[in-house]
């Protein structure tokens, strides 16, 4: 999907509503993502990079020392065992839901702990969805389970942007009182985040516009109608929770029912958190999503919170469906009460990340 490679009138208008009190925005600080590297390799970059000021994190951040990633050792029966002609390693196939409801018993990760806040939701990261899920028959089941992969993805998604949005918050502190960024590092660093969204690196108010997270109750329902509650075929295949598509031949899969005289194909993804992390990427970049972005930071002056039925009314330009889609999306947000998701937050424990041959 094409990008805006320039910041819209609209937003740097809307820079002069925010204003100062923009500073007072998220103080959390994380750590620094990337949708190409593995969770360990992001940790380590965590660990290494200069986030805000080296000296100044209060010693009770528990982001600060985060812990390293924990890998979970997989029975002997789901290792992969070398081909006994080539002496490869076969791969092995995704974990089934028995074996993921059982990890999931093991953190004591159960949904209506989490919805009454009593607790906060592991870390459990799955590349793939279990390869039976499409055939569990219950949709009540396949719901429960779906939220219970998704959410743990879209809050170390949003993290991920937060993490951003803090620095970015510090500088744009540091710009109004002084009218330049001493460090040559936040300059770097600022000057590739302005790339990867897209506008003037000097703009941090239009910046701050787009640097910010998603609803998990926004994100969780379009999850759910683009998968199928994670039972289609691009999620499946492609570990594609959102259906993006893509007009770069072999980057995806093609639509099994595309016309004819259609070229495009919905993106892949090496596992399911790339796929959040580029669905984040696109409604916060992409030009047909300025006024999501505008009611969201309208919403965080107004209230501090984010209402995903009004932001989903701005989604018209998302799918060719239109109203309809938009309709769907609030009908799936209130009939499952995905709101209740908004307050979920993360444990303080370590990263624990599920791939095909970790259970």
């Amino acid at each position: 999907m094409l990008i805006d490679t320039s910041c819209s009138r609209f937003e740097r208008v809307s820079l002069g509503i925010i204003g100062a009190a923009v500073v007072a925005l998220y103080a959390t600080v994380l750590f620094d993502p990337s949708t190409g590297r593995s969770i360990s390799e992001a940790v380590a970059a965590f660990k290494a990079a200069p986030l805000a000021s080296e000296t100044s994190a209060p010693s009770s951040d528990p982001w600060v020392d985060i812990t390293p990633v924990a890998t979970i050792t997989a029975p002997a029966e789901t290792v992969a065992a070398p081909d006994a002609t080539t002496g490869d390693e076969t791969v092995p196939p995704p974990p089934s839901v028995a074996q993921v409801d059982e990890l999931f018993s093991q953190v004591d990760y159960r949904l209506e702990g989490v919805r009454l806040g009593e607790l906060a939701v592991p870390r459990v990261l799955l590349e793939a969805v279990p390869v039976d899920l499409v055939t569990v028959e219950s949709p009540a089941e396949r719901k429960r389970l779906f939220i219970q992969m998704a959410l743990p993805l879209v809050l170390q998604a949003n993290e991920y942007v937060i993490a951003d949005r803090t620095r970015l918050i510090r500088l744009h502190g540091e710009f109004s009182r002084g009218g330049t960024i001493a460090d040559s590092r936040d300059r770097a660093w600022l000057a590739e985040l302005a790339a990867r969204y897209g506008v003037d690196s000097a703009d941090i108010g239009a910046l701050l516009l787009r640097v910010d997270i998603i609803p998990p109750s926004l994100a969780l329902a379009q999850g759910a109608e683009e998968s199928g509650w994670g039972t289609s075929r691009f999620v499946r295949e492609g570990n594609a929770i959102f259906g993006q598509r893509t007009f770069t031949a072999g980057a995806g899969l093609v639509p099994e029912d595309r016309d004819a005289d259609k070229s495009h194909e919905v993106r892949s993804f090496d596992r399911l958190l790339g796929s959040v992390a580029s669905y984040m990427t696109n409604l916060n970049t992409h030009f047909a999503y300025d006024e999501f972005r505008a009611m969201r930071a309208r919403q965080r002056l107004s209230s501090g919170i984010m209402d995903s039925v009004a932001l989903v009314g701005t989604l018209d330009r998302y799918s060719e469906r239109g109203d309809d889609y938009i309709a769907t999306i609030r009908s799936i947000i209130e009939s499952n009460g995905l709101r209740v998701y908004d307050r979920a937050r993360l444990s303080d424990g370590e990263v624990v990340a599920i791939n095909q041959s970790a259970i």
